[in-house]
């Protein structure tokens, strides 16, 4: 499965639910901070030197 097209649940800072986005937008938030990980579980992405676990939920860090 690509990237791309694996949906990854988005929950505001209070946890409701806020959104569905992709696993590729997912890291992205994640990895400039505006975003943290709440549950892993959809496999692993691979770089040559590292693995990556895939999220199934976020949290964003602030309040929408």
């Amino acid at each position: 499965m690509a990237i791309t097209t694996i949906p990854v649940l988005v929950l505001n800072q209070n946890y409701e639910p806020l959104n569905v986005c992709t696993a590729r937008r997912a890291f992205v938030l994640v990895d400039r901070g505006k975003a943290e990980i709440m549950e892993n579980g959809r496999g692993y992405l691979h770089s040559p030197t590292t693995l990556y676990l895939i999220p199934s939920i976020i949290r964003l860090i602030y309040l929408i």
